[in-house]
């Protein structure tokens, strides 16, 4: 029987951050060291860039392309890519349980690792020795995305394996304010005040309230405009256990001046407990 390891809600950053190390980077692959070390050999992996209309669609290929979905960015960024292969049983189980649940979904071949889920795998494996399931999202609400988390969550039981879900985006995505290259203290404030109460608000763990958060603060949730409007962060807390939720931010910085990254640990399991406490921007040891 599957397990699911570590449930994430985790920020990709600009195609640029292939380039401009900041602190994420350093969590990036300290985190890439403890899911490698559990033996994940997993990742599900819903990005606000894989977009699908009317149902949900898992990428269904065996081997999954690289899509390098910027535009106008320096020649060097487009050097990068990064490829890897499929856990096709976990594809079918995952429509599987979706159907049981009266979700539209549909396996797919239409798409591949966008730069939402292909850079923050860059750095945490960079041996591309894990599997990944790119998941779509859709114009459903916070619910829908939530129940479709929980039909992961039911399709890992089904699989041998340990597995983690990595919800990524930026809470605030105002790219009409960006000041590319800018990492001052400065920093779009309405649209900060919005990123402090959702960590604040997913540190509660109430559910309910996180799946709330755009009606309990309409106005802040506007100026933030939340990439893919949070729902991967709600298909990735479908599948957290709420027994060993723990709702906990490693880091949140601005980048740009007004596009925000996080680090938040929705779920975890009990034994990485004392590994992930020590988890800062520090680098852990190889």
């Amino acid at each position: 029987m599957g397990n699911i390891i570590l449930t994430l809600y985790i920020s990709h950053g600009a195609p640029t951050s292939l380039v401009e190390r900041t602190k994420i980077h350093d969590i990036y692959e300290s985190l890439g060291k403890v899911l490698t070390a559990r033996g994940v050999d997993t990742i599900v992996v819903s990005s606000p860039h894989f977009f699908s209309r009317g149902k949900f669609e898992v990428e269904s290929r065996e081997d999954i392309p690289c899509i390098q979905d910027y535009y106008g960015f320096p020649e060097e960024l487009y050097k990068f890519s990064y490829e890897a292969k499929n856990n096709t049983k976990l594809v079918s189980e995952i429509v599987e349980a979706s159907e049981e649940k009266g979700l539209p979904v549909s396996e797919s071949t239409a798409w591949g690792l966008d730069h939402g889920a292909w850079l923050p795998l860059y750095f945490m494996f960079p041996k591309r020795d894990v599997k990944v399931v790119p998941v779509s999202m859709t114009s459903a609400d916070a619910k829908e995305h939530f129940r479709f988390g929980e039909a992961i969550k039911s399709a890992v039981d089904k699989i041998d394996g340990a597995v983690a879900v990595i919800g990524t985006g930026s809470p605030v995505h105002r790219l009409d304010l960006i000041k590319y290259g800018y990492y001052g203290g400065e920093k779009f404030e309405p649209a900060a005040r919005f990123g402090e109460k959702l960590i604040e608000v997913v540190a509660s763990g109430d559910f309910e309230r996180i799946l709330k958060i755009r009606e309990e603060y309409p106005a802040l949730f506007q100026a933030a405009a939340p990439e893919g409007k949070l729902n991967p962060l709600y298909t990735a807390l479908g599948a957290s256990d709420r027994n060993t939720f723990v709702g906990k931010t490693l880091l949140h910085e601005f980048m740009y001046y007004s596009v925000s990254l996080v680090v938040t640990i929705l779920s975890e399991e009990p034994g990485l407990r004392d590994v992930l406490a020590k988890l800062t921007s520090t680098r852990l040891p190889a």
